[in-house]
């Protein structure tokens, strides 16, 4: 039997050995540490990237551009927010949506500084301000509250699909492709009378855009040919599920025929948060149910107490909702800002399988104090729900949560992609 090679240096690991090493970080941090040691343990890495590695664990994003791991570690790439140039950003996935002062969108990769100008979109943006009644010229830099895309500055495209919710949700700009000017669209009915439709979520499926309404009305937008012009609403919003008429967006535990009720005695309330995800070759949409007390603020003492998920099916005309008990091995990461739905078992430990991990509702919220000068917390309601038991436990070591609450802003989810 020949004798066993023995390393004379930490140089010399052997690629085998430096793999699984590298599986089992699962933070992109401590993989980048690793190929900083030497130039053989960055090509032993390297090596190893066929077959690919688990992915690394979501970081968090927070509005002034500083990325954090989930050890609440500042993560160090270049700055994605510039004094003077760049308005306020989203993160979407692996990705920065950056505004500009004046309107201009952009898609970067803090990662790897590849900026993406997406010329077409400030327009339509800008026209959606224009026709509403509720906002001006100075909303156009920070009107979007929702992205998505559908190509990936991973492998980038030059023309990617870009879908924006703005104007607090009640309009849609969209660039459909290489082939058309941007367009921009309310949900608005057909009659002039009737109020405005607020989209609750937007998601591709399938390489098709849809929308998700309060009322759980799902949405095929078909965006492409209309251009800068006023398209109709039947042209581009194409429902797929109908109305529910029982679906509320508050709900208030009255009792039967009780017409009135003292202010201290009056029960808590319920908010339902609605979200739109694909997963794993289904659409999902997820409702949050949030308890607040009475007499209270929302946003400030909510409290999520349980979560509901359901499949489209659109085999049928018109679809309809399917409730769902499992996610089938997938775990949903839910924000205002960035969703997305992963294989746990992926992961090299760290993700459950069948849970929702979810931040704070409040958009936006910087850190303050209420009348009562108690601290409101932008952690406050973040947790994991667990499908199987529907417990929900906290979202990272009590440590961990002490560090990040200390950041004091608004803190959304963030995909690194190991390229």
């Amino acid at each position: 039997m020949a004798a066993a090679v023995i390393p004379s240096s930490w140089e010399e690991l052997p690629v085998d050995l430096l793999g699984q090493v590298v599986k089992r970080l699962p933070s992109l941090a401590d993989r980048i540490r690793l190929r900083a040691v030497c130039r053989p343990w960055r090509a032993g890495a390297a090596a190893r990237q066929h077959p690919r590695l688990p992915p690394p664990h979501p970081w968090f994003a927070l509005r002034d551009g500083t990325l954090l791991d989930l050890n609440g570690a500042p993560v160090r790439c270049g700055p994605i927010l510039r004094p003077g140039v760049d308005f306020c950003y989203l993160a979407v996935d692996n990705q920065a949506f950056l505004v500009q002062h004046d309107g201009r969108c952009s898609l970067m990769n803090p990662l790897s500084g590849l900026t993406l100008p997406l010329p077409k979109l400030g327009p339509a943006v800008r026209r959606a301000i224009d026709s509403s009644t509720a906002y001006g010229q100075s909303y156009v830099s920070k009107g979007h509250v929702k992205v998505k895309i559908l190509s990936s500055l991973v492998n980038p495209t030059p023309n990617p699909v870009v879908a924006t919710v703005i104007t607090d949700g009640y309009s849609v700009s969209a660039t459909p492709s290489k082939d058309h000017d941007a367009s921009s669209i309310s949900m608005r009915k057909e009659r002039r009378m009737d109020p405005l439709t607020r989209i609750s979520d937007i998601a591709f499926f399938h390489g098709k855009p849809y929308a998700l309404t309060e009322q759980e009305v799902l949405h095929i937008m078909k965006l492409d040919g209309f251009g800068l012009s006023e398209p109709k609403f039947s042209q581009v919003f194409l429902p797929c599920i109908p109305h529910d008429p029982k679906q509320q967006e508050i709900y208030h535990c009255f009792e039967p025929n009780q017409l009135w009720i003292d202010p201290k005695d009056m029960p808590p309330g319920y908010l339902v948060l609605r979200y739109l995800v694909e997963s794993d070759g289904r659409l999902l949409m997820v409702r949050r149910w949030v308890s607040f007390p009475r007499r209270a603020r929302l946003r400030y003492h909510d409290r999520t107490s349980r979560f509901e998920v359901f499949e489209a099916n659109l085999a049928t005309i018109p679809g309809q909702w399917m409730k769902v008990e499992s996610l089938a091995g997938q775990a949903l990461f839910l924000g205002l800002q960035c969703s997305k739905s992963v294989l746990g078992s992926q992961f090299a430990g760290g993700v459950r399988e069948d849970c929702i991990y979810f931040m704070h509702r409040s958009f936006d919220q910087p850190f303050r104090e209420d009348r009562l000068g108690h601290s409101v917390d932008p952690l406050a309601d973040s947790g994991v729900y667990n499908m199987r038991n529907g417990e929900i436990t906290p979202l990272l070591p009590e440590a961990v949560m002490a560090e990040l609450k200390g950041k004091r802003q608004f803190l959304t989810w963030f995909f690194p992609a190991d390229e």
